[in-house]
């Protein structure tokens, strides 16, 4: 039998010594975030719950007369709600018409529970499609009912309760979507930004969140002095 040195530049390595490095204090079979049967160690449940993602996008996506109207979500958009299931992190999302509801669906359809659904007003959620999530009431008494003030008493605690952010805004208007980007950009948190095109669904791609808030600031500056 012959043995062979073989060589990368300066370093030698033997191709028949196999040589494989753990994590300290790492035991065969024994995992640091998991249990055998697939539930969370006490690692595992510290690890894992501090991730939120705070989901938010235009109620035109279900309405059928809008340039807008996507009969589902984006296969961008699902893919990204996908890895956020694979790093059980937990969903905070809105419960109007349009993207709200597509993004339950498709948790719902994926049995995931993670997901809490923010409503405006003191009463019950607009909508929640499974019963078992956890909701979350948010009223501004000083607001008039059913007033953008008053609807966006939720985003705002949204943005306060989540790590991250996701937005699905369209390429003109959703200004509402806009300042949640805004809101999850100046509290130094990461946002990615998906931006559906009028009537050119097949352009529908990411985009720059702070492209998107430098629009937003010079539409406001023009309207009231950039305030929000």
């Amino acid at each position: 039998m012959i043995f062979m040195t073989y060589y990368i530049g300066d370093f030698a390595f033997d191709p028949l010594y196999l040589e494989h490095h753990g994590v300290k204090g790492q035991k065969w079979g024994v995992r640091r975030y998991q249990n055998k049967d697939g539930t969370l160690t006490t690692l595992g449940k510290e690890h894992y719950k501090s991730g939120k993602v705070f989901i938010s996008g235009s109620s035109k996506t279900q309405d059928p007369e809008s340039g807008y109207y996507r009969k589902s979500l984006p296969k961008q958009v699902s893919n990204e709600i996908d890895q956020m299931i694979k790093d059980r992190k937990t969903v905070l999302v809105g419960d109007a018409p349009g993207i709200d509801r597509q993004v339950q669906d498709y948790l719902k359809s994926k049995d995931y529970k993670k997901v809490v659904v923010y409503g405006p007003g003191s009463e019950n959620v607009r909508y929640q499609a499974d019963s078992k999530w956890k909701t979350k009431l948010v009223d501004d008494p000083n607001a008039e009912k059913g007033s953008p003030q008053w609807l966006a008493a939720k985003d705002v605690q949204m943005t306060k309760d989540a790590t991250e952010g996701l937005a699905v805004i369209l390429d003109k208007g959703a200004k509402a979507t806009r300042k949640n980007v805004k809101r999850l950009i100046d509290s130094s948190k990461d946002v990615k930004v998906f931006q559906l095109q009028f009537e050119n669904e097949a352009n529908d791609n990411w985009t720059d969140g702070k492209q998107i808030v430098d629009q937003l600031l010079a539409e406001l500056e023009l309207q009231n002095g950039g305030k929000l």
